[in-house]
C-alpha cells in the first residue's frame, strides 16, 4: 500500500501510521483526502495485517477542517444549488471516512499534532483514543465564523462527551480549547509532549496491537450503544458481546495463559 500526495502511510510492524499529507493548507480536507484515507482504510482492513492504526497531521496542524476552497464544498455553485452538493458531499464521501473509522477492524489512535479545527476535531474525535501534543489546541469554528454547524460528527461527540451546556457553549461561541483543557473536560484521553506525541502515539499503538484486537472492537460498539441504551438493554448487549467473544481464539489463549501463569500472546490468535 502507498500513500497519494495527500496523505502518507508508514507500516511498523503490525501498526500503520497515516498522516494527512497537507501541511500548506493546515492539512485541510479535499475531496482526494476523503478519498484517499477511505481508500487506505479499506485496504488495511481487507489485508487484515494491521492490528492498530495511528492517524495524524504532517506539520504543525492536525487538520483544520474541510477545505472550503475544493469544489466539492460547492462555493461556486449558485445558492440554490448548494444544498443538494452539501448533502450529497457529507451524506457520501464525508460522512463515509467516520463510519470508516467508527467500523474499522482494529483499534485507532489520533495523534493530534497541532491545531485541530472544524471537521478536524469531528475527525480526531472518530478515533477510539485521542492523544494531543501540548501545543495541540481544538477550534469548533463552523457556527461563529461560517454560519454552519457541526459536522463529521463532531455534534454527537460534543454532546455526549461533554453534556449539553458546555456542548452549546463550544458551539456558539467557537471558544478555542487547549490540549490540557480538553483533557480534563473528558473530550480527549491523554496529553504529553509536542517532541514525544510520535513515540507516545507508537507506544501506544504497539500495546493495543498486542491485545485481543476482537474483544477490543466489540469494547467499541458496546460503549458507544450505551450512550442511547437504558441499563436494561445495556445489560443485554453486555451479555450478547460476551457470548460473541467467550469461544474466540483471543479468550481462549488467555485462559491457557492465566492458566500456565504466562502473559497471553493474542498476536497469534486470529483478530475476529
Amino acid at each position: 500500500m502507498r500513500g497519494t500526495s495527500d496523505i502518507t502511510i508508514d507500516r511498523l510492524g503490525d501498526v500503520c501510521r497515516i498522516a494527512i499529507n497537507r501541511p500548506s493548507s493546515r492539512n485541510a480536507l479535499r475531496r482526494e483526502t476523503f478519498e484517499a484515507l477511505r481508500s487506505a482504510l479499506a485496504d488495511l482492513a481487507e489485508e487484515g495485517a494491521a492490528r492498530a492504526l495511528i492517524l495524524t497531521g504532517t506539520g504543525d496542524a492536525f487538520c483544520a477542517g474541510a477545505d472550503l476552497s475544493d469544489p466539492m464544498m460547492g462555493a461556486d455553485l449558485a445558492p440554490e444549488d448548494r444544498a443538494a452538493a452539501c448533502e450529497a458531499a457529507l451524506g457520501g464521501l464525508m460522512n463515509g471516512l467516520v463510519r470508516d473509522l467508527r467500523d474499522a477492524p482494529f483499534p485507532i489512535i489520533g495523534a493530534v499534532n497541532g491545531i485541530a479545527a472544524g471537521g478536524g476535531v469531528g475527525l480526531a474525535l472518530a478515533a477510539d483514543l485521542t492523544i494531543a501534543a501540548t501545543g495541540a489546541d481544538f477550534i469548533m469554528t463552523f457556527t461563529p465564523k461560517l454560519g454552519l454547524v457541526p459536522d463529521l460528527g463532531l455534534s454527537w461527540h460534543l454532546a455526549h462527551r461533554l453534556g449539553r451546556s458546555r456542548a452549546m457553549g463550544l458551539v456558539l461561541t467557537g471558544a478555542r480549547l487547549s490540549a490540557t483543557e480538553a483533557k480534563d473536560l473528558g473530550l480527549i484521553w491523554s496529553v504529553v509532549d509536542a517532541d514525544g506525541l510520535e513515540a507516545q502515539a507508537l507506544e501506544l499503538a504497539q500495546t493495543l496491537a498486542a491485545g485481543p484486537t476482537g474483544a477490543q472492537v466489540t469494547a467499541r460498539r458496546l460503549l458507544d450503544g450505551a450512550i442511547t441504551r437504558d441499563l436494561d438493554a445495556q445489560l443485554d448487549a453486555e451479555a450478547a458481546a460476551q457470548a460473541s467473544l467467550v469461544g474466540s481464539d483471543d479468550a481462549i489463549e488467555a485462559l491457557t495463559a492465566f492458566a500456565e501463569r504466562r502473559p497471553p500472546n493474542f498476536r497469534k490468535s486470529s483478530p475476529g
